[in-house]
């Protein structure tokens, strides 16, 4: 999204995949409308390749704690769902163009710089 060739790529990678899925929790996504104007209404274009995860009461908590600690919000809503989980026992990994925000959180990252 926003012009860069290997979100975009992994976008359509999911898009043509059963096995890829992008998970976003909304705190991500407020966080880079901040960033860059427009991106949530872009995002909403994406809606059936885009899985939005609401907030719900582990993920303030989990948000909080990091917030605590000076992790960003944004950054902290995508380490709590790619943490490991019942649904995803090995946990996720988070793709991202900052992977240095993710450093010593124990999540997984791919870097989209690459």
């Amino acid at each position: 999204m926003g012009g860069n060739k290997q979100v975009s790529g992994l976008i359509h990678a999911a898009a043509s995949s059963d096995d890829v899925r992008l998970w976003v929790p909304v705190l991500c996504l407020v966080e880079a409308e901040r960033e860059r104007a427009g991106i949530v209404a872009h995002a909403g274009v994406l809606l059936d390749v885009l899985r939005i995860m609401d907030d719900d009461y582990a993920m303030a908590m989990t948000v909080a704690e990091l917030m605590r600690d000076g992790v960003a919000c944004g950054v902290a809503a995508a380490v709590h769902v790619a943490r490991p989980n019942p649904m995803l026992p090995d946990g996720a990994l988070v793709a991202t163009v900052a992977p240095e925000a993710y450093a010593g959180l124990g999540v997984g990252v791919m870097d989209l710089n690459r």
